[in-house]
């Protein structure tokens, strides 16, 4: 969620008095969306963060190393080329609209204006003129076009009353709503917290007061909180609505870098394991209902060979045939014992175009079961990966692990492209969404965290030699056991071995697991297959209790 008015209010004063005169010292662009301004106030560096991510548009100091691409884009030359010195920073009245003012060469003065207006957010850079030179997200078209050389125009302003113009009277209204339809700086729990006071019997009036003296004398009180079962960041500390999960921060930044950080990312982005669990979820009961129509399906055409028969016992007795006939009694003598049958006709054809009628439904009805056999493996192949994908969003305990299984997601079909690329996190290392450990005497055990890295176990981790494990009919890891050059492996290290590839399987709290154990060479990878997805012949199986190792024993890269 974006960053409501008072949290950016409470934000922008904090920073005019860090800030101002600051000398910006760098700029990157670590995504599409967002912008960091390193700048030395004289005493320390400090990263400012600009984000008009439309799930998170914000303004705030951070804490956080962001990825600095080697090309800066387009944008991001454009403010290194032409930016020095922030002189101030300011926010628009009763908009969520700051405007950052720098000086550069030559005495030349520039705005940064950043519209933080959620999905319409974006970044717009002005000359002392006022005139726009360029937007980091173009918008040549639509009711407000920001083009090159054109005059600034902000938003249409909201028809809002502000409390910085005074007090206002408040009308006959339900209090809550009014709050929210009428008063600006307001947020839906400011909004509850003066109606929930107003309902303990105190006074509208004075509630209102005493909350617009509190917000322009700055007495904010930035927390972390849960409300109403979802987390927010606010700048103010409610007493009358119920609360939950309070923390509190020295300053607004720190706040807001925590909130957004990568522990809020589930609530605040709306992108965690919930939003993508009920994807799945819902996919699997399309394909399962699928798969009961193409059971139906094959049902209805299981005759097709009595087709072809019929086709035959009408042209062994087309002397009988003649045109206008709709049916035909004839002996059939593919029953056993034989006995009459009677055969519809067409009386429109010929008795030689009746037969060929017949024998033209028995190649279709052969064609569609050869179709049918193919589309019921195709569904049931895809059933398995998402049943692979949904143990890897159970499994994946960071924000870069969900974006992956988001990216396989929209690899897959299942899920449309993003209208705006994701946000960007550290890039994975080579070995990402893997899991190490030692086998009992020794031997390298290696596993999968969801399917990408499970096809990297199978078809760049496993040699011809090494054992390889994954739980019989069930949606799990795939683990090698490397032979690393003994002829023999202990049967201690091959049960130890399945216990894991059991315990990182679906079958993880069953009190029994039985697990396939497979030679590498016997493990091959269809063509075009999906992720994850393998042919192997079994060695043998073995029912193993699961095992899991505690994490600080497994030695996890993080993707």
């Amino acid at each position: 969620m974006s960053m409501d008015i008072l949290s950016l209010d409470a934000v922008v004063r904090e920073l005019n008095g860090l800030l101002r005169g600051a000398a910006l010292s760098q700029i990157h662009q670590p995504g599409p969306s967002e912008l960091v301004l390193r700048l030395w106030t004289g005493r320390e560096n400090l990263r400012l963060l600009l984000s008009v991510d439309p799930r998170a548009s914000r303004l705030h100091l951070t804490a956080k190393k962001l990825p600095n691409p080697q090309a800066p884009p387009r944008f991001c030359q454009l403010l290194r080329s032409r930016l020095t010195r922030l002189l101030a920073i300011e926010r628009l009245p009763a908009e969520r609209i700051v405007l950052l003012h720098f000086a550069g060469s030559e005495k030349s003065r520039w705005t940064l204006v950043a519209e933080l207006l959620g999905s319409h957010a974006n970044l717009v850079l002005l000359d002392g003129a006022g005139r726009v030179v360029d937007t980091l997200l173009r918008q040549p078209q639509g009711p407000r076009p920001l083009l090159p050389g054109r005059p600034y125009l902000p938003p249409a302003a909201t028809n809002r009353i502000d409390l910085a113009a005074g007090l206002p009277e408040i009308p006959a209204l339900p209090f809550e709503r009014w709050l929210l339809e009428q008063i600006t700086p307001m947020t839906p729990l400011w909004a509850a917290e003066l109606a929930a006071a107003a309902a303990c019997g105190e006074v509208p009036a004075q509630l209102l007061g005493h909350f617009r003296e509190q917000w322009l004398a700055g007495d904010f009180s930035p927390c972390l909180l849960t409300w109403q079962g979802r987390p927010l960041l606010s700048a103010l500390l409610p007493q009358y609505v119920e609360i939950a999960g309070l923390q509190r921060f020295a300053s607004m930044s720190e706040a807001a870098d925590a909130f957004y950080g990568e522990a809020s990312e589930d609530a605040v982005f709306g992108s965690g394991k919930g939003e993508l669990e009920k994807l799945v979820r819902k996919a699997s009961q399309r394909l399962e209902k699928r798969l009961a129509n193409i059971a139906a399906e094959a049902e209805r055409g299981q005759n097709y060979e009595r087709q072809r028969q019929l086709g035959d016992l009408l042209l062994a007795n087309l002397y009988r045939l003649r045109r206008g006939l709709a049916e035909v009694t004839v002996d059939d003598w593919f029953a056993d014992p034989p006995a009459p049958v009677t055969i519809p006709l067409d009386p429109a054809l010929s008795p030689q175009e009746n037969a060929e009628a017949c024998f033209r439904r028995h190649r279709k009805g052969k064609r569609g079961v050869e179709h049918i056999a193919r589309r019921r493996l195709e569904t049931a192949e895809e059933l398995d990966w998402l049943a692979g994908v949904a143990l890897a969003i159970d499994e994946a305990e960071t924000a870069a692990e969900l974006q992956a299984l988001r990216q396989e997601l929209v690899a897959g079909g299942v899920l449309k492209p993003p209208a705006r690329p994701p946000r960007r996190l550290p890039a994975p290392a080579a070995d990402a969404g893997l899991r190490q450990a030692l086998s009992p005497s020794g031997l390298r055990l290696i596993w999968g965290r969801n399917n990408r890295s499970n096809d990297q176990v199978s078809k760049s981790l496993t040699d011809a030699d090494d054992l390889w494990f994954h739980a019989h009919n069930l949606p799990g890891c795939h683990l090698v056991l490397k032979r690393e050059g003994r002829r023999e492996i202990p049967e201690a290290d091959i049960q130890y071995a399945a216990a894991l590839a059991a315990g990182y399987s679906r079958g993880r709290d069953d009190h029994k697991v039985e697990v396939m154990v497979v030679e590498g060479r016997s493990v091959r990878k269809p063509k075009g297959a999906r992720p994850g997805l393998v042919l192997a012949e079994p060695m043998r199986t073995l029912v193993v209790r699961p095992q899991r190792l505690p994490e600080a024993s497994a030695e996890k890269n993080e993707g």
